[in-house]
């Protein structure tokens, strides 16, 4: 499972998935709404977790919450991490 976090402004961070590469690309050329820069892919669920978990700087302290809430919310979607809280 691939993780997009699509990050273009403060409090729109929005996080997707793709299931291979080439889903990746078909989703990416269908929506056209990644900007350069603004977002983050991560590669694997153990990417993502880690990145979840602080590994990606642009996801900690309060300017990074919103981004790390929708990567959140993706993650327990996919039941690859659990809702406990």
């Amino acid at each position: 499972m691939i993780y997009v976090l699509d990050n273009p402004g403060p409090r729109t961070a929005r996080a997707w998935f793709a299931y291979d590469a080439e889903d990746l690309v078909q989703k990416i050329l269908v929506s056209q709404t990644l900007q350069a820069g603004k977002f983050s892919i991560y590669w694997s669920d153990s990417e993502a977790l880690a990145a979840f978990e602080g590994a990606d700087p642009q996801l900690v302290g309060e300017a990074g919450w919103w981004a790390r809430r929708a990567l959140h919310e993706q993650l327990v979607a996919l039941e690859v991490l659990a809702d406990d809280c």
